[in-house]
């Protein structure tokens, strides 16, 4: 018969009584589901990030003989570690820290910080993968290479493993040579603070030779398998105004690896064929260059969104192919667009327009151009999500494989 009080109570009242419940436990469910779903796709994902670089090209030979230091190298290296006090700072990072002495750069990698993925060569332990492509690529610097123009790459004076106090962990150290030049970013900072700066045609017109270089060595590392991954104004370095190198090869990955298929990588909008998002970002980068390098970027900004000028329809035709450029393709496309081109194609009615506008419709304009733009040469890549999801703050970095002799 069950009790009369509830007895009482319609059915009805009841099932609205619990009905709150079963709705907050159906999506309490589903979060949880989706919850499993982000850390495990985000885990996944940070796995295929930090998984090593295979550097056994099926073109190319073993590079073991790079790896091993020579008698002239262990004592460049002795001279180098008795002189640390005298190393100059650079910058410092995240992964460790830039050094300056003499000639030569000194690059150093905290242990513990971002993971090392690939495993040195005769050794149960990891080092920086920056350090084997940079030999894979670079080559070995010799004693004749002061006053060389490097092929696109820098080479290694030195690569070793040393304490950098007594009692302080081993750090992994990478010797470059020296460049007056500094970065990309560096030498936009020095032509802006000029007292004539030039226009951003005049600076196309001086620097399209050296970024046309640039998308040759760029082919050259595509053609061996591989992708830099992380093409951006900090990452070139500069020779001479007509020679850059393409420096940091830290995320150096070859074509096919898991990590160009990852959900960091889609989230982010690269492209499927790493090979097409180093030439898209190389042109990104190029631009981000002369828009930094000019005293007022408005003009530029005007030009890129107007579609007109040559670099302008360089920028729009290759993001019109993003998925399918190379940079050998890229690098005819910027021949053809050469900037002198545009003294007989250029349209300036959108720039004469906005000088009779008023001023508050004035700032809003630029100011939205500018934003326009710059969300256009944007590229980040961002993998925080991937981690807040995957837990990092409380599991670490996935377990990447172990190194044996």
């Amino acid at each position: 018969m069950g009790h009369p009080i509830f007895n009482s109570i319609p059915h009805t009242a009841r099932y609205m009584y619990h009905l709150p419940c079963r709705v907050s436990l159906v999506f309490l469910i589903l979060a949880l589901l989706q919850q499993q779903h982000l850390f495990f796709t985000s885990r996944h994902s940070l796995s295929a990030k930090y998984s090593a670089t295979n550097f056994q090209s099926p073109n190319h030979g073993p590079y073991h003989r790079y790896w091993e230091p020579e008698n002239e190298r262990l004592q460049f290296q002795e001279e180098l570690v008795a002189n640390r006090a005298a190393w100059k700072v650079l910058g410092e990072g995240w992964e460790g820290k830039v050094f300056a002495y003499k000639d030569s750069v000194i690059k150093t990698f905290t242990p513990g910080r971002s993971p090392f993925r690939n495993c040195a060569p005769n050794m149960a332990t990891k080092w920086p993968t920056e350090i084997p492509a940079s030999l894979r690529f670079g080559g070995i610097s010799t004693e004749d290479d002061t006053n060389t123009t490097y092929h696109g790459f820098l080479p290694v004076k030195a690569h070793f493993v040393a304490s950098s106090s007594p009692g302080a962990p081993a750090e992994w150290h990478l010797v470059t040579p020296l460049l007056d030049g500094g970065s990309l970013g560096t030498l936009a900072e020095h032509l802006y603070s000029r007292e004539r700066p030039k226009s951003h045609r005049e600076m196309d017109a001086i620097f399209r030779p050296a970024f046309n270089r640039l998308l040759t060595s760029m082919s050259t590392l595509h053609d061996a398998g591989y992708c830099h991954d992380d093409i951006k104004p900090s990452n070139i370095f500069i020779q001479d105004e007509s020679h850059w190198m393409i420096g940091d090869l830290g995320n150096v990955r070859e074509v096919f690896h898991p990590y160009h298929s990852s959900r960091i990588w889609t989230d982010n909008g690269q492209m499927g064929d790493c090979r097409a998002n180093d030439a898209v970002r190389a042109l990104k980068t190029y631009l981000k260059f002369i828009q930094s390098s000019i005293a007022d970027d408005n003009e530029f900004n005007v030009a890129i969104l107007g579609g007109h000028e040559p670099m302008s329809r360089l920028f729009w035709r290759t993001l019109a192919d993003a998925r399918y450029i190379s940079a050998a393709e890229l690098h005819k496309r910027s021949i053809v667009e050469y900037p002198e081109a545009f003294s007989r194609t250029v349209d300036n009615r959108i720039a004469k327009s906005a000088r009779h506008a008023s001023l508050t419709g004035l700032f809003s304009r630029r100011l939205a151009t500018k934003l326009a733009v710059d969300h256009a040469l944007m590229t980040r890549i961002d993998e925080r999500s991937a981690r807040w999801w995957g837990m990092v703050w409380l599991f670490g970095l996935p377990d990447a494989k172990r190194c044996d002799l």
